[in-house]
């Protein structure tokens, strides 16, 4: 949990990218799976920096599960657009991780799409949530903010 006289974190860079036309439906601009996948990459690096690394999630120790997800689609991205995804985590809560990730069009600055997301630990063999392993909460904790949806 944050303290309250802690002073909020700053939304970090999780992912990057451009769209590209294989990406993009009949109307000409990015589908939603596009706005998924780089969302999906920001989870990854995300985790990754408060220490769930890809060999700590193979070591079986302990998984991972999204049990929620809200997406806004703000404004269209089109072939060509350069992305930047930007993400804070928002709570940090024994079993429970929230974390909220920003797209913007790199070019022009606007804000395109948000995504937040609720994730549980959860023990390899029981499939039960279990409490985050102690160095996680303390890094996820140190990255506690707000994310400006302006």
């Amino acid at each position: 949990m944050q303290r309250w006289d802690s002073v909020p974190a700053e939304p970090f860079e999780t992912a990057r990218g451009t769209v590209h036309a294989w990406q993009c439906d009949h109307m000409g601009h990015v589908n939603v799976r596009a706005y998924g996948e780089l969302f999906e990459q920001a989870c990854w690096q995300l985790y990754n920096r408060i220490g769930i690394t890809p060999s700590l999630l193979r070591s079986g120790e302990f998984h991972m599960a999204a049990v929620e997800q809200h997406i806004r689609y703000l404004r269209e991205l089109l072939a060509g657009d350069v992305v930047v995804v930007r993400s804070v985590i928002t709570e940090v809560r024994g079993k429970v991780l929230k974390f909220a990730h920003a797209m913007r069009n790199d070019e022009t600055g606007v804000l395109c799409a948000t995504s937040a997301f609720t994730v549980l630990c959860l023990d390899a063999v029981e499939r039960r949530a279990k409490p985050f392993p102690e160095e996680i909460v303390a890094r996820a904790s140190a990255l506690v903010g707000t994310l400006d949806p302006q």
